[in-house]
């Protein structure tokens, strides 16, 4: 049997932001989600941009005081938003360069990041969470694709859920894909409803189409009581 993987925990500063934008950039090319978020870009634009684009997002993450684990040299990395801190924060949105980042990719990309998909699953998750206004959050978590199949980011989740039970809060995350979905719910975690972004106007790679399905997210939640 092989070694549990060693993770390490941490405050985030701005040297673990590149590590993990340079895994999420590969990781996250072909997800139906940040496809969708990107899609009013040409796709050799949207895949050289993918770095940017995330290390903006975790750099908002990093001012709001989010904690980075991963494992074997960021083959696998989790990043979990405290309570009470989101990155969408006015006062972080600035020096975290999402408003350059925002007007970059224009209006239409603006409505899809904070007005399509943080309406949806603010919704979602205030249903979800039936009142409860502490919780962490899972901003992101990706393996490389070479280390899938070895329990890395099954492993980061429950670091995760053993830092959520110490403190007796809830976990909340967002599934993109069918396989995350599956492995969200294999370790504890409810769906509170599956929502469809980009309905009629994404197909399901998140790609432009004209009367396309959109792309699916799954609302899902991890409580520490029925996890005892």
């Amino acid at each position: 049997m092989a070694d549990p993987p060693i993770i390490t925990t941490a405050a985030a500063g701005p040297d673990r932001v590149p590590q993990a934008a340079t895994l999420y950039a590969s990781a996250f090319r072909t997800d139906p989600v940040i496809t969708y978020m990107l899609s009013n870009l040409a796709p050799a634009t949207r895949a050289a941009y993918l770095p940017t684009y995330f290390t903006s997002l975790l750099t908002a993450a990093t001012l709001n005081a989010a904690l980075f684990s991963h494992t074997r040299d960021y083959s696998s990395c989790l990043v979990l938003l405290p309570p009470n801190r989101r990155v969408d924060n006015p006062w972080t949105l600035l020096p975290a360069g999402i408003l350059r980042m925002l007007w970059r990719l224009g209006l239409r990309a603006c409505w899809r990041m904070l007005g399509e998909y943080g309406r949806a699953t603010d919704a979602v998750k205030a249903k979800g969470l039936r009142g409860q206004s502490r919780y962490y959050y899972v901003f992101f978590l990706a393996t490389a694709e070479s280390c899938r199949g070895q329990g890395l980011s099954s492993a980061l989740i429950r670091c995760a859920q053993e830092r959520a039970r110490a403190e007796g809060v809830p976990l909340w995350l967002e599934a993109t894909t069918e396989y995350s979905w599956g492995l969200y719910a294999s370790l504890g975690f409810e769906t509170v409803e599956r929502v469809v972004l980009g309905e009629g106007v994404a197909a399901a790679d998140g790609t432009r189409e004209v009367g396309g399905p959109g792309v699916p997210v799954w609302g899902m939640v991890w409580w520490p009581e029925k996890a005892a």
